[in-house]
Parts: C-alpha cells; sequence; structure tokens
C-alpha cells in the first residue's frame, strides 16, 4: 500500500517518550519513514527507545535534521498540522479532505506529514514552507491533542482509507506541484530579492518570506510553470538597460 513514501515529520519536539510513543503508532499502521527536526532531546535517546517498544527500528533510523527546510528536501508534497489558525493568508483543510488527498496520491508520491511541538506548535515561518495546512476535527471543547495522539489519528486515518481503496484507487485531486522545486523557487527568488534590497525595512523580512511563499503556495503551480517563474527571476537578475 505504499505505506513507504509516507513520512511523519515532528519538528522541536521536546519529550523523549512522545517521540516513541508516535514510532508505536507508526508502526500500528505500517509506516516506517520518521524524520525529526532540531529536537530538543538528546539523541539517541534511552526514553524514546524504551517507549516505541516492538518499534524500535523506527526509532534507530529516524533521521535528523537542523531545519524543517532541510527535512523537506527529498519530499514531494507536504501538510502541516496544527491546531490554532495562524495569521496568515494559508488554506486550511479537515482532516477528511487531507486524508482523502493523502490516500490518493501516496502511491506515486513522497508525502510528509509535519507536527510540531508540545509547547508551542509550528511557527508561521514553518508553515509557510509546507504545501497546505491542516486541522484535525475534535469537539468544540477542546481542540489541542497530545503529538502522539494527533500521530496515531493521522496514521489510522490514512491505513484505514488506504485499506477500503486498495489498489483499484482512481487518482482524483493529483498533486499537480513538486514541494522540492518549488523550495528551490523560493531559495532562488528570496536570494535575488535580498541582493537587490526588496526586504525592507529589515526586521520584516521574515514576514515578508512567509507572504510571498503563501502566494505561490495558494497558486497550487505545477514543475512547468515553477520552471518557468524561476525562468524569469533569472532573466530579471541578469538584464542590464543599454
Amino acid at each position: 500500500m505504499y505505506l513507504k513514501n509516507l513520512s511523519i515529520i515532528l519538528v522541536d519536539t521536546q519529550l523523549p517518550e512522545n517521540i516513541g510513543l508516535v514510532a508505536r503508532s507508526m508502526f500500528n499502521f505500517g509506516f516506517e519513514k520518521l524524520k525529526l527536526v532540531n529536537p530538543k532531546v538528546d539523541w539517541p535517546n534511552e526514553k524514546a527507545l524504551a517507549v516505541s517498544v516492538d518499534a524500535s527500528s523506527i526509532i534507530e533510523n529516524a533521521s535528523i535534521y537542523s531545519s524543517l527546510r532541510e527535512a523537506l528536501n527529498d519530499e514531494t508534497y507536504s501538510i502541516a498540522f496544527t491546531a490554532r489558525k495562524r495569521d496568515m493568508n494559508k488554506e486550511f483543510f479537515n482532516s477528511n479532505e487531507v486524508i482523502q488527498n493523502v490516500s490518493s496520491n501516496l502511491k506515486k508520491e513522497n508525502i510528509a506529514v509535519v507536527f510540531g511541538g508540545e509547547s508551542s506548535g509550528l511557527t508561521n515561518d514553518h508553515l509557510s514552507l509546507v504545501s497546505k495546512c491542516a486541522t484535525i476535527d475534535t469537539h468544540t471543547n477542546f481542540s489541542s491533542l497530545n503529538l502522539s495522539h494527533a500521530v496515531n489519528v493521522f496514521c489510522f486515518s490514512v491505513f484505514n482509507s488506504l485499506t477500503k481503496i486498495g489498489d483499484n484507487a482512481s487518482f482524483n485531486n493529483e498533486i499537480q506541484t513538486n514541494q522540492n522545486d518549488l523550495l528551490y523557487f523560493f531559495d532562488h527568488l528570496e536570494k535575488e530579492l535580498e541582493e537587490r534590497g526588496f526586504f525592507q525595512p529589515p526586521e520584516k523580512t521574515t514576514k515578508m518570506k512567509q507572504n510571498l511563499r503563501n502566494i505561490f503556495h495558494r497558486a497550487d503551480l505545477n514543475d512547468r510553470e515553477i520552471a518557468t517563474l524561476r525562468g524569469v527571476v533569472t532573466v530579471l537578475t541578469e538584464y542590464k538597460k543599454s
């Protein structure tokens, strides 16, 4: 069922026990790839390994990254789960929409699902890097889920959906944009804008970059369109008036 094509990414995780429990949830439903971004614990970690029980191989093979940008480098598409809608113009989906999207595209895409740390979740800068944002549907009284519980709900939902779909899935809502191509476009555009003094005043640089990224995420560009935009940036930066 192509479960190896999905990565769970944990950002700024503070408790080793949560990492172990996440690995256990992944193992319950056949997922193997765990990426840790800037974990706030010593690694390797015996507590995480002990809590993971039979999922020790996931802990032992977890990849460590210093930034979310680096962790997304080999992914086609990414979805961030957050309980709070931030003050940014980012498209949000409910969990049912996300499960359908992931299940329909997992056969042929590398998909990353991103979860934030226990205390403050994902920052706006993190969210500006991912393809889409999502929330897990909960009772209105209390929307905050424990990290490992959120991952467990997601993994079960995708596994259940894939089991129903089987190998006869009709791939609707196909992913059009390669995440990595878009991230490289961001790098290219932001570098050229920085060199030309676009980000003014300097203290607003981070917010301005987030706004630019979100504009292009909302456009749902395909690979050819991204290549065209990179060509436009290259021509403009090389052009000299006679």
